[in-house]
């Protein structure tokens, strides 16, 4: 059995163990240190990225932005977020922005400003401040995630950006030029990638495990993540944490806010569905398991709440894309990749139709 298995190792080594269970691949970093808001995406790039569920290919415009150059002269929608916005996952031409420009026939330019590398609320104030706004957006959209902004609102690196005591400190630049400039450096070289040094039986053995494992989440709508961070936003009773992080979204927004005003922006927040708030196998065994029910709608009322307070347009896409998935019975994985919580082509293309029709409905778009 021994000298079977020793062969198996020898054989699969022969053939690439690393390309056969690589289970991610990018051709290049995408983003880049920056030393304003954290991370940005390299300018004029291009770059590759696949997963077992996707196959994506990304490009950026001169400032940076997973979007078109950008048009002289043409009015322009803004849109600021994390990971879902930027199009994790998903070509460009598939992306929430690239919906939203279809849909507007020309009318827009309609930037993407999201960035994944755990970008929240507090890091979008920077953004917006030292760059965004010189672009002179007619609308600016912010797009909340209620897991990954409430969480990593807290992170201590953010403390560069707002005190204890609620006070924005993030550093400003001496002119636009400054930002553009740390933008365009040029990618430095790539450190060599290292060797995996674990035995190709045994990731083998995790691959196989994987698949396995989310075939069975497919076939019996299960979703089989229960860490407490992502359940905790949706505990009514909140905890000293959650009620901070609450206070550094209202603070962020309303300095958001002030800024647009001052530009003569139209601001407007947008509470993405979460993939977790929408999966109803997830809500209830995370129940069972804090012991608590959790209520996919508070975080969406919270936030309204804040916006109201503070004057800003709202608009909560929960009930509208749990609506989407009755209508269409659709089932696990939802909106979402197979192999990845973020949302795929169809998630996309919802998320655009649907704020789009916000826009217009409620006569911001002029």
């Amino acid at each position: 059995m021994i000298a079977s298995l020793v062969a198996c190792e020898l054989a699969l080594r022969s053939f690439g163990c690393d390309h056969l269970f690589r289970r991610e691949h990018q051709s290049a970093a995408f983003l880049s240190t920056n030393p304003y808001w954290g991370v940005w995406h390299f300018a004029n790039d291009r770059v590759e990225h696949g997963k077992s569920c996707f196959d994506a290919h990304y490009e950026t415009n001169d400032y940076g932005m997973k979007s078109p150059a950008v048009r002289p002269g043409a009015k322009s929608i803004a849109l600021l977020g994390d990971s879902f916005v930027e199009g994790f996952g998903n070509d460009n031409e598939h992306s929430v922005d690239a919906v939203m420009r279809q849909l507007l026939a020309g009318r827009y330019d309609v930037l993407n400003f999201g960035v994944s590398g755990g970008f929240t609320t507090i890091d979008e104030v920077v953004l917006y401040d030292d760059f965004v706004r010189y672009f002179h957006p007619a609308l600016a959209v912010l797009f909340f995630s209620n897991y990954n902004d409430l969480e990593e609102n807290l992170d201590p690196a953010k403390s560069r950006y707002i005190d204890r005591d609620l006070r924005l400190v993030y550093p400003r630049p001496r002119s636009f030029e400054e930002v553009v400039a740390a933008v365009r450096a040029p990618r430095a070289a790539a450190a060599a990638r290292r060797a995996d040094r674990r035995l190709c039986l045994g990731r083998l053995y995790r691959v196989a495990e994987k698949a396995i494992r989310l075939e069975s989440q497919m076939l019996f709508n299960l979703r089989w993540d229960f860490r407490d961070e992502l359940a905790r936003p949706y505990l009514a009773e909140e905890d000293a944490d959650m009620r901070r992080s609450w206070a550094i979204v209202e603070t962020a927004l309303g300095r958001i806010r002030d800024v647009a005003a001052a530009d003569a922006t139209t601001f407007v927040v947008v509470d993405i569905a979460d993939p977790y708030q929408l999966d109803p196998n997830w809500l209830r065994l995370a129940s069972v398991r804090s012991r608590v029910a959790l209520d996919p709608t508070h975080p969406n009322r919270r936030l309204g709440e804040i916006c109201q307070k503070l004057g800003i347009a709202y608009y909560d896409m929960y009930p509208d894309a749990k609506q989407h998935l009755e209508s269409n019975r659709l089932r696990f994985p939802y909106l979402s990749f197979s192999c990845d919580r973020h949302y795929s082509r169809d998630g996309q293309e919802l998320m655009g139709n649907l704020v789009t029709r916000y826009l217009e409905e409620n006569r911001l778009l002029r």
